[in-house]
C-alpha cells in the first residue's frame, strides 16, 4: 500500500476522532441518541442474524451488498443499501459513494451472546453536513433499526 494513502487514512481517522462524539455504551445498548453506534443483542447465532438481515432486505428490494467474515471469522461485516436513501445522497455528488448511503453493521459474539452493531445513519450528516444528508439519515435510521429488530 502506498505510504501516502496510509498517511491520509490515519489523518482522516484522527480528524474524525475529534469531530465525532465518543459513544458511551452500557448493557449492550446505545447510551443516548448522540451515539454513532447502536448496539443490540440477540440469542441467535451471528450467521442466523446475518441470514435474517439478508432475507429482510429482499422484500423491500434493498441492495444486500454482502456479509464478509473478518478477524478470523469472529466478526461479520454487513452492508445493506436502501435505494430511497441513495436518491437523497447521489445528487450531492458521486464522490459521496465513498460513504455510501447504506447500513453498515457488524455481527459478533460477546460474552456468549450475539451483538449487532449498527453505525447510526447520522454518520452521513457528520461527514457531509447538508439538508439532503439529514433527510437521508432520517429515512435510513428507522428502516435499518427495523431490520436489526427483525433479525434479532
Amino acid at each position: 500500500m502506498d505510504w501516502r494513502i496510509t498517511s491520509l487514512a490515519v489523518s482522516i481517522g484522527l480528524a474524525l476522532a475529534f469531530v465525532m462524539p465518543t459513544p458511551v455504551l452500557s448493557e449492550g445498548r446505545s447510551a443516548n441518541t448522540e451515539d454513532l453506534f447502536v448496539i443490540s443483542s440477540s440469542t441467535k447465532t451471528p450467521d442466523e442474524v446475518v441470514t435474517s438481515m439478508k432475507k429482510y432486505s429482499e422484500e423491500p428490494k434493498w441492495q444486500f451488498l454482502g456479509a464478509n467474515k473478518v478477524k478470523q471469522g469472529a466478526v461479520t461485516l454487513v452492508k445493506v443499501c436502501i435505494p430511497e436513501v441513495g436518491r437523497e445522497i447521489w445528487p450531492l455528488g458521486l464522490h459521496l459513494g465513498a460513504m455510501l448511503p447504506c447500513g453498515n453493521l457488524s455481527v459478533y459474539q460477546k460474552d456468549g451472546r450475539t451483538e449487532i452493531a449498527l453505525l447510526h445513519a447520522r454518520y452521513m450528516e457528520v461527514l457531509h453536513p447538508d439538508t439532503a444528508t439529514k433527510k437521508a439519515s432520517a429515512i435510513a435510521q428507522p428502516l435499518l433499526a427495523g431490520m436489526v429488530e427483525a433479525a434479532r
